[in-house]
């Protein structure tokens, strides 16, 4: 079980940044550190880590380790902790804000967390308005749609997936297989920039008809079209069950529209316990969306 002392280790470096702060966080000595970086370096044949005069820095090996291994360790460290009564610093509030439209995407990520004695407190806002409540340490996670630069700020992509074209299934006789739609009701999303307009454009080459229905979101949209109001465009992660069980269908198209879904926290705070563990929880949850 040695590898997973040398991972343990690993991700301790790596998200303190510093050799003497993981082993602080590890209670072990930094020579005893150093050792397990080295002999993980060894078996996987690259450098995790380049020492830099003052500190060190992150390969893109490191980056992609961590991203393997970093959700499957955190939840097994969790899991251990809770069965050996020492789940005291997971157990509290964790405060998550989301873009209005993925909420009850990120709810069903969030679901396990009783399980970790963790609390959920979830608010909706838009990606500027969650940014500033992450720097302003109101908020621990934020998930969002946006990637806003902010120098206080780390972001990790959490699922990147396609826009499609929906609708209720009494659609079906007047739905094209592949042209753009003519005479059916649209529905579209409030914002500044429309999902209607430009997964139109660059899925048949023109501009839409105006909408029927402006709604104020993405799950907004996608209870309109089950409903019937419409056609709509939607994020395929917020539909696979309605399109499988038949409430929804799709038209094919070869639009190239996407939309990404980031996970947002303040710099640092992911050494916290209840910070990591809904990371990571979220991380893996996104796996299968």
């Amino acid at each position: 079980m040695s590898h997973l002392l040398y991972l343990r280790s690993f991700l301790s470096v790596y998200r303190h940044n510093s050799i003497s702060r993981a082993a602080d966080a590890l209670h072990l000595t930094q020579p005893a550190v150093s050792r397990h970086i080295k002999v993980l370096e060894s078996r996987l044949g690259c450098r995790l880590f380049e020492r830099l005069p003052r500190g060190i820095a992150s390969t893109p090996a490191a980056n992609e380790l961590e991203r393997q291994v970093g959700a499957h360790l955190d939840a097994l460290e969790a899991l251990v902790g809770i069965a050996g009564g020492k789940n005291e610093a997971l157990a509290g509030v964790i405060h998550v804000g989301a873009t209005s439209g993925f909420t009850k995407l990120v709810l069903s990520g969030f679901a396990p967390l009783p399980q970790y004695g963790i609390r959920l407190d979830l608010r909706s806002a838009p990606p500027p308005a969650l940014l500033t409540a992450l720097a302003d340490k109101e908020l621990d996670l934020a998930v969002t749609p946006a990637r806003i630069p902010h120098k206080a700020i780390d972001y990790d992509l959490l699922y990147e997936g396609p826009l499609v074209l929906v609708c209720a299934p009494r659609w079906r006789e007047r739905l094209p297989k592949s042209a753009a739609p003519r005479g059916l009701p649209l529905i579209d999303i409030q914002g500044p920039v429309p999902a209607l307009a430009s997964f139109w454009r660059a899925a048949f080459g023109s501009n839409p008809d105006l909408p029927s229905a402006i709604v104020p979101d993405y799950q907004a949209a996608l209870d309109a079209a089950a409903a019937g109001t419409g056609l709509a465009v939607v994020p395929a992660c917020l539909c696979t069950g309605l399109l499988q069980s038949g409430q929804l269908i799709s038209q094919n198209t070869k639009a190239n529209s996407r939309v990404s879904l980031f996970v947002a926290r303040r710099k640092g705070s992911v050494v916290l316990d209840r910070v990591r563990i809904s990371n990571a929880l979220l991380a893996e949850a996104a796996r299968a969306w």
